[in-house]
């Protein structure tokens, strides 16, 4: 009887293992979509003209490069945060926990996703963005996805130095293999398309950077706060500082801050403005499912899973753009060359060796089977 007990608590507990795990996978695959489906938007209507670098609507003047480059990003990031946030609500209130956000935001938790939000959005998604813009300038979006995925292995640093944590032999194996696949990716990028893309890779590495900062920290945060409502927090924090702080910051830093409204009212007017709310409906997942899925199989294999985004991201770029031709893109058009392709997959070991301790996994394993 005790052994028929035992057995069903452990096939519980298995299922329930597997379940995490496939959360955290999940939350890879929208990251892979929500990078996909905002290099999109900035290539169709009003955007496709700025980045173009020509006149846009009726007759409006080109933009100047520092215009281009950083206050379109800002711009960008803060609406696809803006609508993830939107939609973090509608869940929030479908499952009845807009009450327990309110309280939340007024704990020290909440606080802290807050300070997190701050560095995770305004710095490091407007970079990231910074770097998406200029890889696609270069021709190939999808090479600074796996750059950004080093967060992991910059949160492994950073946790090591702030908070003392473990960094144990597999995670320093993780770390050299990771950055090994990130020499391999940005090195090819440099040597086969140019300066931009060395750019662009090199924005990516202070998103990964702001990430791993974030990721970091937030682990306090997140233990303490449903998936749910952490998502929530961070995402509208996140959109709200880009679209009220960073957007019309940059502007004046660029010397053209009476194209703040023009630029703005431009943005949500246009038919692209569609394909920002389907980015942020995916950007909403690619966090929520990321904390859920820590919580029900572990932060570290949660990250691992996670982290595969460095081969989803320019996987779905070339779907939407060129497999399935959506917003006029060539049918060949390459998001990595082989080369690239093989750093990416190089990366998400190096992931997976900084999470897990690949000899745990095949203990596990092999007692699953057993």
């Amino acid at each position: 009887m005790d052994a028929n007990v035992a057995a069903l608590r452990e096939e519980r507990r298995r299922k329930y293992f597997v379940r995490g795990i496939a959360f955290a996978i999940a939350s890879g695959i929208c990251y892979g979509l929500y990078t996909g489906f905002l290099t999109l938007a900035e290539t169709q209507g009003v955007w496709g003209e700025w980045f173009a670098g020509t006149e846009w609507g009726n007759g409006n003047p080109a933009l100047s490069p520092f215009v281009i480059t950083f206050v379109l990003a800002a711009l960008a990031a803060g609406i696809n945060d803006f609508f993830s946030g939107v939609w973090s609500l509608v869940m929030c209130a479908k499952n009845r926990q807009l009450g327990d956000l309110w309280k939340t935001v007024k704990t020290k938790p909440g606080w802290i996703m807050i300070v997190c939000a701050m560095v995770g959005g305004p710095l490091a998604t407007t970079a990231y963005i910074v770097g998406l813009n200029s890889a696609t300038a270069a021709g190939n979006p999808g090479v600074i996805v796996p750059i950004a995925a080093l967060n992991c292995a910059i949160g492994a640093i950073l946790g090591r130095i702030f908070f003392k944590q473990e960094l144990n032999g597999h995670k320093i194996l993780g770390i050299f293999i990771c950055l090994v696949a990130g020499a391999i990716i940005g090195g090819t990028s440099f040597a086969t398309i140019g300066p931009e893309a060395l750019l662009g890779c090199l924005f990516a590495f202070f998103a990964a950077f702001g990430w791993g900062f974030e990721g970091c920290v937030a682990g306090f945060g997140t233990i303490l706060i449903d998936y749910r409502i952490g998502i929530t927090i961070r995402q509208v924090t996140a959109g709200l500082l880009e679209l009220l702080v960073m957007f019309p910051l940059l502007s004046m830093i660029g010397g053209e801050p009476s194209a703040i409204p023009q630029l703005a009212a431009a943005a949500f007017t246009n038919p692209a403005l569609l394909i920002f709310v389907i980015s942020g409906f995916f950007a909403m997942p690619a966090y929520s499912f990321w904390y859920k899925g820590n919580s029900m199989c572990g932060a570290a294999l949660g990250m691992a899973c996670n982290g595969m985004y460095a081969f989803w991201g320019p996987f779905f770029i070339w779907v939407i753009m060129g497999l399935l031709n959506i917003g006029g893109m060539a049918e060949f058009y390459p998001p990595l060359a082989p080369i690239q392709w093989f750093g990416a997959i190089i990366m998400v070991i190096g992931i997976f060796c900084i999470a897990v301790n690949p000899l745990d996994v095949l203990g596990r394993k092999g007692k699953v089977n057993a």
